[in-house]
């Protein structure tokens, strides 16, 4: 193993992880929370483009994010979004049904490889990987577009009456 599929390997890891960690605990929507993934976003895609893959590269990880974007809307209606009467805070928490959804795309990442291996098609390993971060940081990304989507009008419709924190 090189020391990009170890890197791309362990940006994964800790994607995984800070996601799981994320969605077992039952936190309030603030204005972070709905930001981070695409800062997320961006700066992992900043750190792929700047290491000038190919295009075909480019192109796969762009499906990956799509798709990762895709399953991210789908997924999150399984996210329970509500709005504590006592306090006024908006709440979320995805549980094991969201889990479920990351071991899938984990799954899936696997199965793309088998796939790929039994029909001798040569793929490099870091572009499969990068492709799975696509994926992973993408899912994020559209899961929280509709945490959003749902928690606004909880807030009265403005980003601004989120907390900051």
């Amino acid at each position: 193993m090189n020391s990009n599929v170890i890197v791309t390997v362990l940006v994964a890891l800790v994607i995984v992880v800070f996601i799981f960690a994320r969605q077992i605990i039952q936190r309030p929507v603030t204005q972070i929370s709905l930001l981070l993934p695409l800062i997320l976003f961006v700066a992992l895609g900043g750190l792929f483009l700047a290491g000038h893959p190919a295009s075909e590269g480019v192109v796969a990880v762009l499906i990956g994010a799509a798709l990762g974007v895709g399953t991210g809307l789908l997924s999150g209606q399984v996210v329970r979004v509500w709005r504590d009467e006592a306090t006024g805070t908006i709440f979320q928490y995805g549980g094991w049904r969201y889990l479920i959804v990351l071991v899938v795309l984990l799954l899936a990442r696997v199965l793309i490889r088998f796939v790929f291996t039994w029909s001798g098609s040569a793929i490099d390993e870091t572009a499969l990987n990068a492709v799975l971060i696509a994926a992973l940081v993408g899912n994020f990304v559209g899961r929280d577009i509709l945490i959003a989507l749902r928690a606004l009008p909880l807030a009265g419709g403005s980003f601004a009456k989120l907390s900051s924190r």
